[in-house]
């Protein structure tokens, strides 16, 4: 359904995201469901999307691993996978779907021996990022965006995750390629 035609849907009696900035949840948040809409929201708004909506999907390993297979021929699970549902980029408009692997942020936190929810809430700010046209395909890219995501996470009292988790006193873990919005081919189906 193209952009145009779910304006007219939502027309009928449904507020038009059009005018505000509305971030709905799904899937099993474990109680943070309102985190997730707090750090989307701030993390969009810093980019300038301050119109539109996005759904984020907490999924487990399954649910995530079918996907990276189906959208980039990756037989595994991933952090993150965005999609941007716009038919055209618009300044400060957003209309995107993020699913991100919580079974994923338990393992890598659990191997940290730190909690598993500012990871997860790293995945969303990542989505996010990916969103507002950063991409981490190079070094500099990638340290800049990371920058951005402790900032964030910062300014809402979870620290500055991605630093903490992967400091140089470790060996820094390489995302996953299919993170990167770029490499994502739109979806061929949309939520209504």
């Amino acid at each position: 359904m193209s952009g145009a035609s779910r304006r007219k849907i939502a027309g009928a009696g449904v507020p038009d995201r059009g005018d505000r900035l509305i971030v709905t949840v799904s899937g099993n948040t474990s109680g943070l469901k309102s985190e997730i809409i707090d750090v989307a929201g701030r993390a969009l708004r810093s980019q300038g999307l301050v119109r539109g909506s996005l759904h984020v999907a907490v999924v487990g390993d399954t649910v995530m691993r079918r996907q990276h297979r189906r959208w980039l021929g990756e037989d595994s699970t991933t952090d993150v996978l965005t999609f941007d549902l716009r038919d055209v980029p618009k300044k400060g408009f957003v209309e995107g779907e993020l699913l991100v692997c919580s079974a994923l942020a338990r393992r890598r936190a659990r191997a940290d021996r730190r909690d598993w929810k500012p990871e997860l809430l790293l995945y969303v700010v990542h989505g996010c990022l990916h969103l507002s046209g950063r991409d981490d395909c190079d070094e500099s890219q990638a340290a800049r965006m990371h920058r951005i995501e402790d900032r964030i996470l910062s300014s809402l009292g979870w620290g500055p995750v991605y630093s903490s988790a992967y400091s140089e006193v470790s060996p820094p873990r390489r995302r996953a390629a299919s993170s990167k919005r770029a490499a994502m081919p739109r979806p061929r189906h949309r939520r209504t």
